[in-house]
């Protein structure tokens, strides 16, 4: 009986030893023995998912890994005032010489620029619902509440700041500390698929959609203008954060989006128009595309649209300059589902959309490791069709406060700025 309980408590003693070890491996190892190549967002479609339990701890660290370098806990580069960066095209020139006979060669990001556009997952109704009342209604006329962003001319934000203290300059990546692809992984459907995109079971996505050589040969970047270039609005402007206080526009959506063009203005001169109207959100995707007409109709200057949202799921954070700031998800309208086009839903800026995506996702990668989730691809069109630089950008969740989403702005302005200058 003394042998088998003696026996009994070793074996107790190996397994929390190896659970113990395990979490450790998870949670701060550095040297994590699995590499998984890109966070499954999964955890975001768990309907009914409103605590966390052991199991769901564990799946969040397993699948919360982006890059390598991330996964062997690099720090992040230095972070300096944004400036022209050969340092990454002789990384991209370097990382992808060689490669001609085992695939195509890439063109480099910094010749091609980038840009990034993506729409919220919110909850699975924003793709049912509310994607179909935008497909093929027409919006009922929106009072708009558009405002110019006033931080400046571009190339003088002194002018700006006269009134109050000038914002501390937010900090931006010159140095590649993240991962650059081979031309021979991205020429490999499958593996810019499992890597690079979410897709959704209410789409699918082909090969010609999904050739590197044609998202990266189309040039998104736009030369430097004094006028509007970048219209921002919220299709769901009331969405908010844990610590948002209720009727404090400034600590949702909204907020981020002032602090984003804020940053977009005074720090790297491309002027914004900031849409703040909340629309009704059983109408929201109709009422916000007859704003967006509007807008470009009054300012044909803009040629980028930025759709900020706020996603659901759990509590994820990142470390990006020293701050808790929360992930970004790119997202896209794919316009048809697995058995094909939808009809009346059509979208003649499809590649482009998926260029300026898939261009903004590598620069994160590349400058920002961890920052950045798969972009997620859903059935409908969410009004990325006004445009080819039209984007839809989910930054954290319901689970994440204020702050670690107003953090998530200084690298979304700079990735911005990077593919739009084609730095």
């Amino acid at each position: 009986m003394e042998n088998r309980y003696w026996g009994t408590w070793k074996r107790g003693a190996a397994c929390a030893a190896a659970v113990a070890l395990g979490y450790f491996i998870l949670q701060d190892g550095p040297s994590r023995l699995t590499v998984l190549a890109a966070r499954p967002p999964i955890l975001s479609f768990l309907s009914g998912e409103t605590e966390d339990s052991v199991g769901t701890g564990i799946l969040k660290q397993a699948s919360g890994i982006q890059t390598l370098s991330s996964f062997l806990g690099e720090a992040n580069g230095t972070q300096v005032q944004a400036e022209t960066d050969p340092a990454y095209q002789m990384a991209l020139t370097e990382h992808l010489g060689g490669q001609q006979g085992r695939g195509p060669r890439m063109p480099a990001l910094s010749d091609v620029g980038t840009a990034g556009q993506t729409e919220g997952t919110g909850t699975l109704a924003d793709g049912g619902s509310q994607g179909m009342a935008e497909a093929g209604t027409e919006g009922i006329a929106a009072e708009g509440q558009t405002a110019v962003a006033d931080q400046g001319a571009a190339g003088n934000p002194a002018e700006s700041q006269a009134a109050e203290p000038a914002p501390e300059a937010a900090m931006a990546a010159t140095e590649v500390r993240g991962t650059l692809y081979t031309a021979e992984q991205l020429a490999d459907f499958e593996f810019v698929k499992k890597n690079f995109f979410y897709v959704h079971k209410s789409t699918t996505v082909y090969p010609e959609q999904l050739d590197a050589s044609v998202l990266l040969g189309k040039d998104m970047s736009l030369p430097e203008s004094a006028e509007p270039q970048v219209l921002l609005f919220h299709t769901h402007g009331s969405e908010a954060f844990s610590d948002s206080e209720e009727g404090n526009a400034d600590m949702t959506v909204v907020g981020l989006g002032n602090y984003l063009a804020e940053l977009l203005s005074t720090q790297y001169g491309i002027q914004v128009i900031h849409n703040t109207e909340v629309f009704p959100y059983s109408d929201s995707y109709s009422l916000a595309l007859d704003m967006i007409e509007q807008t470009l109709a009054e300012h044909p200057s803009i040629q980028v649209t930025i759709d900020l949202h706020r996603d659901s799921g759990g509590h994820e954070v990142v470390d990006i300059n020293g701050k808790p700031t929360a992930p970004i998800m790119l997202f896209n309208g794919m316009c048809q589902t697995p058995d094909g086009p939808l009809e009346n839903v059509s979208n003649p800026y499809l590649l482009d959309n998926l260029a300026f995506n898939f261009q903004m996702k590598l620069k994160g990668e590349a400058y920002y490791p961890g920052l950045m989730l798969r972009t997620f691809l859903k059935a409908y069109r969410y009004n990325q069709h006004v445009l080819p630089r039209a984007t839809l950008v989910e930054v954290g969740t319901e689970n994440n406060t204020f702050e670690e989403a107003r953090n998530a702005m200084e690298p979304l302005a700079d990735i911005l700025y990077k593919v739009l200058r084609g730095k």
